[in-house]
């Protein structure tokens, strides 16, 4: 029973382990239709390049997601706040 137990536990999937995603919250926009074009040609240039679809919603979050994280002024009111509100 002891050589069961020690095998179950050094057992591997070959799989990584999944990171759970975070909870996401629905926005809703209204935006130029140029840029709403230029959206849909991302996402036919994504698919070109990389071989994937990708959903629209996944392109305007990860351009957010990239924005915010550039933007030093942001990043530093952020942290600042922070330490304000706490």
């Amino acid at each position: 029973m002891s050589e069961k137990t020690a095998r179950k536990s050094s057992s591997r999937l070959l799989l990584p382990i999944v990171k759970r995603e975070p909870e996401k919250t629905k926005v809703t926009a209204s935006l130029p239709q140029d840029v709403h074009a230029d959206l849909l040609a991302y996402q036919r240039a994504y698919q070109d390049m990389n071989g994937a679809e990708v959903s629209l919603d996944f392109i305007i979050e990860q351009v957010l997601i990239q924005h915010m994280k550039r933007d030093k002024a942001f990043q530093t009111w952020k942290v600042t706040s922070d330490r304000t509100q706490a």
